[in-house]
């Protein structure tokens, strides 16, 4: 039987992940997921890839009070209502999203944390600030696989977050999710068309608390899944009806 054993978003991409319990799947995705992001002086997204340690930052977003939250690794907090400045265009993965930039503080902080220029934005509208599809699916199997394929013992699994799964699925067979392309799960009351592998960049090499490279993922992955586009791990897909997930619901495939 196929379960959901983890529910994740980043309220800030590219920042650590928040674990949910029980989440809305909304038509676009989740709401709160991603719905702000970085970008450098230039209005380019800014992520892991050019500063690895935002995996520091803890962050949490209340959508009903409006207040954010970010946890320095220092101790020192960033948290309030924020102040926005006027809309602009943003390039996001070569698509145009319009958000608005956090003033004060906020700038001032992300920047030096940063060590360049980068605004905190936030987007004009939910849903918007994913890579190729809302929501990500991936097995605990597969993990385990290619931990093992990495030498690793039982004990020594590679962290599921490394791969910031939306949904992290138990009780599939290791890869299981490649033959799910174009076939629709029902998963709580909702239901996700999987559309796409998920291809796999330098991210995944990094530490998921730190941020630090400590490790060959990308390459692990291409020595025993050659490909000659990406490393593909996971599947990439869409939400076809609303409703409510929650961890220990079953997943059905058809």
């Amino acid at each position: 039987m196929i379960t959901v054993a983890e529910i994740n978003i980043a309220p800030v991409k590219s920042m650590a992940l928040v674990p949910l319990q029980s989440v809305n799947l909304d038509l676009g995705g989740i709401q709160d997921d991603r719905r702000f992001y970085l970008v450098n002086q230039h209005g380019r997204l800014l992520t892991r890839r050019q500063v690895g340690k935002l995996a520091q930052l803890a962050t949490s977003w209340d959508a009903e009070a409006e207040r954010l939250t970010i946890r320095f690794p220092d101790g020192s907090v960033l948290e309030g209502n924020p102040e926005l400045d006027r809309p602009v265009w943003t390039i996001v993965w070569g698509r145009r999203v319009r958000g608005r930039a956090l003033q004060g503080d906020w700038m001032r902080a992300i920047s030096e944390f940063c060590g360049q220029p980068a605004m905190l934005m936030m987007s004009d509208l939910p849903c918007q600030v994913f890579d190729e599809f809302p929501v990500s699916v991936l097995s605990r199997a597969s993990v385990e696989r290619l931990s093992a394929e990495m030498g690793m013992s039982d004990d020594q699994c590679l962290a599921t977050d490394r791969f910031r799964p939306t949904l992290l699925l138990d009780g599939c067979e290791a890869h299981e999710e490649d033959g799910w392309m174009n076939h629709t799960l029902a998963v709580g009351d909702a239901v996700v068309r999987i559309l796409a592998p998920d291809p796999r960049c330098a991210i995944v090499d990094q530490d998921p608390i730190t941020g630090e490279t400590d490790a060959e993922v990308v390459r692990s992955i291409l020595g025993y899944r050659p490909n000659a586009l990406a490393g593909y791990f996971g599947v990439y897909g869409i939400v076809e009806k609303p409703g409510q997930v929650s961890v220990g619901d079953t997943v059905a495939v058809t």
